[in-house]
């Protein structure tokens, strides 16, 4: 009896951890280096719920080969890998990504849970406060359920309810008409002493203290003897501020009258001067043109760089501020970052960068240095820049080269980076490259699908390349959610073809919602009824069977949150089949006790005895369903079926508890019960009206 109360413990202890597990939405803790995660705050029990119970985003891509060629299987293999693997690093549970047609030519791609999207916001300066941009969305577009989240470097992410992203240019022309940016232009006032008549007589200081101390009359005396006249601060007109914005393209903005200001310049020393200036502004709410390049490589200034040239030319100007202008808008998370992800073919290029010489060349004069008639700075800064003023050549780095890429916080002010790792021969390599672009002050730039993903310089101790194959990518947009799409997209390979997305179709979470309750209340019902007729005609061993059944569907759910497994409508059928299997045990082994108690051996024995006869036929029947579940299993996989998958592994764990249960669970109890007052009326454990029982 010992024995079986400590197994009875046993298994009150593990539906007591399972009903911990489930009755926490998300179980997270870690030791030493190993960190366990599992759950979801926003799911039911926390558990993680397919495309058909949480809503979500429903893809079709076609895939386009090169010209003339038909994709392979091998290659179509290839694709629905990649993708696979793109998708799981994005963090996206239980996704399908299935291969479509005859001969294959397509793609289905499902994301539970990314059917929303967010919206990533940046605004020069401290203007527009988060309340502001809240309010913009809830009053002006009417939107829903709105938060916004205020990163480090004081960009924001904003979502709300029902975002799909498709409409976001509008909504940035709306939010610049209501909160317009503001175009500060600042002048150091030009101070100058007035010209005086050379007939003047001017008294110096000591001559002005004297003439001071002496009588009114005295001082009508000396008219010709006066002071230095107060120098004249000079600034430019508003109207000629207003002309120099008209010239840089600035049509239909208005500029104010200048405003008195301070201005705070650095000295030689490091110390700071106070100097006196003045700032006039305008109202913009276009969209200010970066830097850009013609056909023929040559540069084309941006709008703040065209409006500073124009300002340079009026006056002792300044600085140019733009508080308030909208410096990021774009659309990510959700299923817009995943597409993003999914469809780019992340090729990944090093190429060594020569850019101009600093100091002219040997047969330059040096008063034709820097070329173009261009300023020092203007050099410095373009030498690297303009495709008109540097040269590039491949290097000896490949993408195979690369060992591993993951996101990261880095710098003061902390800023998402993302962490480039390489092997051993991309190592050497990188060593080799790096060391030269230092020495030579060039840039080592780096493309993504040819396009200039950062040109970044290498700065080492005494022009020494990077010996542990280990970098950093920053950039002025990097954002946490793109930080972590380039790392993915970095790590997890080329597509072997274009993929083109022919079909998009969003699944409602209202919908899945009405899925998961309408299952659970199946499930419900399903349950009731088994305990009903377990103990209306089994009597004690069907009340047996019910505690056995809720100790069993407590630890599934425990298991599937632990695991994890995702759980689908086809999910949830396969639990309320296995159901019927754990009461199928419950019911051979109630009948078998029954035969031998119609035998004459007394209760225990009877227990004993039919648990042992009953065990072969449990065994093998659901040994066999497992056999089932695993080939279900083995052709999900192999044709790409995920609903299919999933059916067979939930399936297969109901299975294998069931047994735990039904022969385990359910004997310890009965053994327990049999020992006690209840085990003298045997008549309690056979089934009503059987003609065999005893009284």
């Amino acid at each position: 009896m010992a024995r079986d109360l400590r197994g009875l413990i046993f298994v009150a202890a593990l539906v007591i951890i399972a009903a911990v597990v489930i009755s926490i939405p998300r179980v997270n803790f870690s030791i030493v280096n190993f960190e366990f995660d599992r759950g979801n705050e926003d799911s039911f029990l926390g558990l993680s719920l397919g495309l058909d119970l949480q809503g979500g985003t429903h893809l079709i891509y076609d895939i386009i080969p090169a010209e003339g060629e038909v994709p392979t299987a091998e290659d179509v293999e290839a694709i629905r890998t990649i993708i696979e693997r793109r998708v799981n690093a994005f963090g996206v549970s239980e996704p399908t990504v299935q291969v479509l047609g005859n001969p294959p030519d397509r793609i289905l791609i499902q994301l539970p849970g990314q059917s929303q999207s967010s919206l990533n916001v940046a605004i020069d300066g401290a203007d527009v406060t988060p309340e502001d941009v809240e309010a913009f969305f809830e009053t002006d577009l009417g939107k829903s359920g709105v938060e916004v989240f205020v990163n480090e470097d004081a960009s924001m992410i904003v979502t709300f309810d029902e975002f799909e992203g498709r409409e976001a240019d509008d909504w940035l022309m709306q939010f610049r008409e209501k909160h317009p940016a503001t175009l500060r232009a600042t002048f150091e006032y030009e101070i100058t002493v007035p010209e005086l008549d050379p007939t003047t007589s001017i008294a110096t200081d000591d001559e002005a203290d004297a003439s001071a101390s002496e009588d009114d009359a005295a001082m009508d005396s000396s008219d010709d003897q006066i002071q230095l006249p107060d120098p004249i601060r000079v600034a430019p007109t508003t109207e000629a501020v207003q002309a120099a914005f008209e010239a840089a393209g600035f049509k239909d903005v208005v500029v104010s009258d200048g405003t008195d200001t301070i201005l705070f310049l650095t000295d030689e020393v490091g110390g700071f001067q106070q100097v006196d200036a003045v700032f006039f502004e305008a109202e913009f709410k276009g969209e200010l043109q970066d830097r850009t390049f013609d056909d023929q490589g040559n540069i084309l200034p941006s709008d703040i760089e065209d409006l500073t040239r124009q300002l340079a030319d009026i006056g002792n100007f300044a600085s140019i501020r733009s508080p308030g202008y909208v410096t990021q808008w774009t659309v990510s998370g959700g299923v817009q970052e995943a597409k993003a992800l999914i469809g780019s073919t992340a090729q990944l290029e090093f190429r060594e960068r020569k850019c101009g010489p600093i100091v002219p060349p040997a047969d330059v004069p040096v008063e034709e240095w820097p070329p173009d008639g261009l300023s020092e700075t203007e050099w410095l800064l373009l030498r690297c820049a303009s495709p008109l003023y540097f040269t590039e050549q491949a290097t000896n780095i490949s993408a195979e080269d690369l060992d591993d890429a993951f996101p990261s916080i880095e710098g003061t002010p902390p800023e998402p980076v993302v962490t480039i790792v390489f092997n051993e021969s991309g190592r050497d390599a990188f060593f080799e490259v790096t060391g030269r672009v230092a020495r030579n002050r060039d840039v080592l730039a780096i493309y993504l699908d040819n396009v200039e993903l950062v040109a970044p310089t290498v700065n080492t101790q005494g022009g020494q390349g990077i010996a542990d194959g280990r970098a950093i990518i920053s950039g002025g947009d990097f954002t946490t959610e793109r930080v972590r799409t380039l790392a993915i997209q970095l790590r997890s390979g080329a597509l072997p073809a274009e993929l083109e997305l022919s079909e998009e179709r969003s699944v409602d979470a209202i919908l899945g919602a009405d899925s998961l309750q309408r299952s659970l209340v199946a499930g419900g019902i399903g349950l009731v009824l088994l305990v009903i007729f377990m103990i209306s005609y089994y009597k004690v061993p069907g009340i047996v069977a019910s505690l056995s059944l809720a100790a069993y569907t407590v630890m599934l759910l425990g298991i599937f949150k632990l695991v994890p497994v995702t759980m689908t409508l086809s999910g949830t059928a396969a639990i309320i089949l296995s159901l019927g299997f754990a009461v199928d045990a419950n019911v051979l082994i109630a009948e078998r006790t029954k035969e031998e108690l119609r035998a004459g051996r007394d209760l225990l024995a009877a227990l004993n005895t039919g648990f042992d006869r009953a065990w072969p036929s449990i065994r093998d029947g659901n040994i066999s369903t497992v056999i089932t579940a695993v080939v279900l299993f083995w052709f999900g996989d192999r044709f790409s079926t995920s609903i299919m998958q999933g059916f067979a592994l939930t399936l297969g764990i109901g299975v294998l508890l069931s047994m735990f249960t039904a022969f385990f669970a359910s004997r310890l109890m009965l053994r327990l019960i049999a020992r006690t007052g209840v085990g003298n009326a045997s008549n309690v454990f056979v089934p009503v009206a059987d003609p065999g029982a005893q009284s």
